[in-house]
């Protein structure tokens, strides 16, 4: 009792202004609190409730996949609806193949001349129900570069020809696919354009 004994005689020590607006804020936080906690636990509902349904994927309407080459223009990937995925209740996700799945170069194209600066690559992969893949690639049998799933460029080639060795392996297996393709780099390159400061 010794602590309640405590704050009444902080409480009549304050000035006669001070108390009433201590009491009116501390009044006024009850409310925040209770907020807080409703929506903590609505919060804690949703979630168990989402966990006990059934995924499944929205089957709305698809937009079509489409990949920009460098010299060809548009290619339509897919123009079909894909079929809705249901995972079971207990929230693991189907198996992917353990495999490579269709794979390809699409830019550049087999003996094509190319004139940009960086030459980036356009390789197409159609992963479906495959597991995801990452690739690595080599210039005229040169060292192999690290493994990844990002976009390769390659800057500042020497004119000639090139030969061009990609490397496709599964993340989930050691399935590996390799892929040859073979262009010729002109002997001025045209460089990308880049953004300059404006002079004011």
């Amino acid at each position: 009792m010794k602590i309640v004994e405590n704050i009444k005689s902080w409480y009549r020590s304050l000035p006669d202004k001070k108390r009433y607006i201590e009491f009116l804020t501390a009044l006024l936080t009850v409310p925040v609190l209770l907020t807080v906690i409703i929506n903590n636990l609505n919060t804690i509902k949703s979630i168990r409730n989402t966990d006990q349904s059934p995924n499944t994927s929205p089957s709305g309407s698809a937009n079509p996949v489409y990949i920009i080459t460098g010299q060809t223009g548009v290619i339509p990937i897919s123009s079909v609806e894909p079929t809705p995925i249901i995972t079971p209740a207990s929230g693991t996700p189907l198996a992917c193949v353990k495999k490579v799945g269709p794979v390809e170069i699409v830019y550049p194209q087999q003996n094509q001349i190319v004139t940009k600066n960086p030459v980036c690559l356009d390789i197409l992969y159609q992963q479906g129900n495959y597991c995801s893949v990452v690739w690595s690639y080599r210039i005229n049998d040169g060292d192999w570069s690290d493994y990844s799933d990002r976009s390769i460029c390659m800057y500042n080639l020497e004119p000639g020809i090139k030969l061009l060795n990609l490397r496709v392996r599964s993340i989930a297996a050691s399935d590996e696919v390799i892929l040859n393709r073979s262009f010729t780099v002109a002997g001025s390159l045209i460089p990308s354009p880049t953004a300059t400061p404006s002079a004011f």
